[in-house]
């Protein structure tokens, strides 16, 4: 397949649709509500498709084989397109199924589709697709939300894409901003792109939002809201999600695991202090369990786009307290004790990666991340 189709194709979607006016009253509580039903629903995961395909012995065509690359402007995504399939009943494995087979004759593809029950993304994120014509093929990472039939499961599958989302913006270290009314930022519609880009003419996902009483201004919102819990420097520091997206998925190349251990179970030591949470991610009543605790991990569990480690009946830890992150140090470092006081442990090294558990402390007004039950590393002295 050669490149030089891009110039000409648009993705398959929703074709014009009638613009969509300013939301009564009504419809805008009910957008937020849609929102606030979401964030009640646990994060599927992501599916990859090759090795979805592998369990059913269908061949997994690879969209950037024989020379098909799209490489990005900028060598890496510079935000994200939302599209929606526009074909009612059909759900994420459907679709997935049938661009595997179709897409080098329909000279469409995305990176992922999602929907109420799965995230199957399609492939390695670091090419770009053939999703809403040359100009934002080369720039963004798209997704496709499959069409719902209840209000139930729309607000669950747009939850799903928004955690989504949001793992992929912070992967590539892309802040949310929302391009929906001007045209520059991370999150994009198909209809955005349109507008201001050109080489398409779609307009979704904004029909199909609309009829849920929903907007792209109200996706963007829990796109938000999801990035900044992922992101948040406190006990649940996500950057050390097993769940973000891996750097491949398919078989031809490697995922890197570098910045996480792998998820444990059985006997385990807690690294940070950590409250206890239940399956719903509410802080119960249990004391804080301090640093060097020993627990059983029976689990990994994701809840509102969390990752958590189960310890006992409805009792879960955030698990970067067990797991940690390896961050890469800026200046040479000394170690610190609990009170603050250098220890005789060697000094650390500019360059060198460092686990850290859990989110920042402070001690004695300087903050700091632990690298064991009783170290502690000033955060000035990583990037």
């Amino acid at each position: 397949m050669k490149i030089k189709k891009l110039i000409t194709t648009a993705l398959i979607g929703v074709g014009l649709v009638a613009p969509v006016f300013g939301m009564s009253q009504s419809e805008t509580a009910q957008a937020a509500s849609i929102n606030s039903l979401a964030k009640q629903n646990s994060y599927v995961g992501v599916t990859y498709l090759h090795t979805l395909l592998k369990t059913e012995g269908i061949k997994y065509n690879k969209f950037y084989a024989n020379g098909n690359k799209i490489k990005y402007r900028n060598g890496k995504p510079e935000g994200i397109v939302i599209h929606e399939t526009a074909t009612p009943n059909a759900t994420a494995y459907n679709e997935a199924i049938y661009f595997n087979r179709e897409w080098m004759n329909m000279y469409a593809y995305v990176h992922a589709f999602v929907d109420h029950k799965q995230v199957i993304q399609m492939m390695t994120p670091k090419y770009g697709v053939w999703g809403a014509g040359a100009i934002a093929n080369s720039r963004f990472f798209q997704i496709e939300l499959a069409e719902e039939n209840t209000r139930d499961n729309f607000a669950k599958s747009v939850n799903n894409d928004a955690i989504y989302a949001a793992k992929i913006l912070h992967r590539y270290d892309l802040k949310p901003s929302n391009a929906t009314n001007c045209g520059k930022g991370t999150i994009w519609s198909h209809h955005a792109v349109s507008k201001y880009l050109g080489g398409t003419n779609h307009t979704d996902p904004d029909g199909y939002f609309a009829k849920w009483g929903y907007s792209m201004d109200d996706f963007y919102s829990l796109v938000k809201y999801y990035y900044n819990l992922q992101g948040a420097d406190s006990d649940a520091d996500l950057d050390a999600d097993l769940d973000a997206v891996p750097v491949s998925d398919d078989p031809d190349t490697t995922t890197d695991t570098s910045t996480v251990s792998q998820a444990p179970t059985g006997n385990q030591t807690l690294m940070h202090d950590a409250y206890t949470y239940n399956e719903q991610g509410q802080r119960t009543s249990a004391a804080l369990k301090t640093a060097g605790t020993k627990v059983t991990v029976a689990k990994t569990k994701i809840i509102n786009g969390k990752k958590y480690l189960q310890i006992g009946t409805d009792e879960y830890v955030v698990a970067s307290n067990i797991i940690g992150k390896k961050r890469t140090l800026s200046h040479n470092a000394y170690v610190y004790d609990t009170v603050g006081k250098k220890t005789a442990s060697p000094k650390l090294y500019r360059g060198n990666r460092v686990r850290t558990y859990g989110g920042q402390v402070t001690i004695n007004g300087m903050t700091y991340y632990q690298i064991n039950t009783s170290e502690f590393v000033k955060a000035a002295n990583f990037k």
